[in-house]
């Protein structure tokens, strides 16, 4: 099958247009090897871009960490199905993440232009866990509501269960 590969952060930085050529899995390697994102992302806004330059409906799948304007985003995702393309979205996040493990006095260095932040993580796991939930419930359900499958990866997790887990959901789903 063809195959287009986009890499962003605020914009698309890198990008092999769509081909069938086994050989431009080369280009596609490059393109994923020499990416060097910035400190921010603008999901909802590269969304709406790809949904303009796509000519011919297909599946588009999405890897991010989503940390992002949640409605954007969603927006942005509703924008390519309507164009009538099918939208996966592997939401990434690690493992403290999930489980916010840490103990003690700790200092946390903030991504995308927040700053860093030193405190004592048992005092706000419970209000944490309960943030990432709704942030994580929030998207899963816009997703379902535009018809877009929605497939958490834990980066503790191998590649190959994540993407056979979901390969396996897709058969059974597409056999009935």
């Amino acid at each position: 099958d063809a195959v287009a590969v986009g890499v962003f952060d605020t914009a698309i930085r890198g990008y092999v247009p769509r081909t069938g050529n086994l050989g431009s899995i080369h280009n596609i390697m490059n393109v994923l090897a020499e990416f060097n994102p910035s400190q921010q992302t603008s999901v909802g806004s590269v969304l709406h871009e790809v949904a303009g330059q796509i000519k011919r409906k297909g599946i588009v799948i999405l890897i991010s960490d989503l940390f992002d304007d949640e409605e954007k985003i969603l927006q942005g995702l509703q924008h390519i199905r309507f164009g009538g393309s099918e939208v996966i979205v592997f939401h990434v996040m690690d493992p403290f993440e999930l489980d916010f493990p840490f103990w003690g006095m700790v200092e946390f260095d903030g991504l995308e232009q927040i700053p860093k932040i030193l405190t004592r993580p048992r005092e706000i796991r419970k209000s944490y866990l309960q943030a990432v939930e709704d942030f994580r419930r929030k998207i899963r359900e816009g997703c379902e509501r535009n018809n877009v499958h929605y497939v958490l990866v834990n980066t503790g997790h191998a590649v190959h269960e994540v993407i056979s887990g979901y390969l396996a959901f897709r058969l059974k789903t597409h056999t009935r």
